[in-house]
C-alpha cells in the first residue's frame, strides 16, 4: 500500500480574516486604535517567531477522522469485547484496524491514521502485534509535538461563535461560559484535576452526542443546511 502524503493545512486571508474578527472588535471597543492595535499584532507575530523552547507544530490532517475512529472504536458491537470495552485489533482481517477505519468513514490511508495515534499516544501496539485503545478521546499532543489542525478547529469554532454573537444581536443560541477554577493547586494535582476533567467530561459529551444523534436529520430545511451547533470542553490552564 502507497503511503499518502501529509496534507499541510493553508490558512487564507478570509479565514484568517475570520479568526481576528472578534479579536479586532475587542481590540476596537477597548479603546485601541488602528495603529496599537497593528502594533499588538505585529509583536504578537515577532514573539511566535523567535527561537525559543516550545512544542513543534505537526500537520495530521482533519482531526475528526481521528476521532470519528475512536468514537467507532468505543459504541460499535463488532469491536467491543464481552464486557463492553473495545477490543485490541490486528490490523488487517474482518474486524481488523483498517476495517475500524472504513467503518468510521474515514477516507484516509489506515496506516497513516495508525501511524498518528500511535505517536500521540492513542494507541499502542501489543507484543503480540495486536493494536489496542488506550485513550477514549484523541490526545492531539505528545512530547515536544503538537498536532495543527486541532488547534485551528478549536480557534475557528470559539472565533465564529463569538462573530455570531457579535453579528447577530437577539439571537436566542447565544454561547454560554460556565467555569470552574483554582489558584490554589499545585502542579501534581493540576495534572490530577485534567486527567479526571477528562474522564468526568468524556461521560457528559458521550450523553450530549446520543442527544444530538437523536434529534439529528440528513434533510434540508428550507433549501438551507441546518444550523451547526455543539459543545466544546477545554481546561484552563496559565501562570
Amino acid at each position: 500500500m502507497r503511503r499518502q502524503a501529509k496534507r499541510k493545512t493553508i490558512i487564507n486571508k478570509l479565514q484568517a480574516i475570520s479568526l481576528l474578527y472578534p479579536i479586532a472588535a475587542f481590540f476596537d471597543r477597548g479603546g485601541m486604535s488602528r495603529a496599537q492595535s497593528l502594533a499588538a499584532l505585529t509583536a504578537a507575530i515577532d514573539n511566535v517567531r523567535r527561537p525559543q523552547r516550545k512544542r513543534d507544530l505537526e500537520h495530521i490532517g482533519t482531526p475528526t477522522c481521528y476521532a470519528d475512529l475512536i468514537a467507532t472504536w468505543t459504541r460499535e458491537r463488532r469491536f467491543l469485547d464481552s464486557r463492553g470495552r473495545p477490543k485490541s485489533l490486528p490490523f488487517s482481517g474482518p474486524n481488523g484496524f483498517a476495517v475500524l477505519a472504513r467503518s468510521a468513514g474515514t477516507c484516509r490511508d489506515p496506516k497513516t491514521l495508525l501511524n498518528v495515534l500511535i505517536r500521540y499516544r492513542n494507541v499502542r501496539r501489543l507484543a503480540n502485534g495486536r493494536f489496542q485503545l488506550v485513550s477514549p478521546f484523541f490526545r492531539a499532543s505528545a512530547g515536544s509535538k503538537m498536532a495543527f489542525e486541532p488547534i485551528v478547529y478549536f480557534l475557528n469554532d470559539a472565533t465564529a461563535t463569538l462573530t455570531h454573537t457579535l453579528k447577530t444581536p437577539g439571537t436566542q443560541s447565544s454561547p454560554f461560559w460556565r467555569t470552574v477554577e483554582s489558584t490554589q493547586i499545585s502542579r501534581a494535582n493540576s495534572e490530577k484535576f485534567v486527567e479526571f476533567a477528562k474522564e468526568r467530561s468524556l461521560i457528559f459529551l458521550e450523553e450530549l452526542d446520543e442527544w444530538l444523534r437523536a434529534h439529528s436529520s440528513a434533510k434540508y430545511h428550507g433549501g438551507k443546511m441546518k444550523t451547526r451547533i455543539g459543545l466544546g470542553l477545554f481546561s484552563i490552564y496559565s501562570h
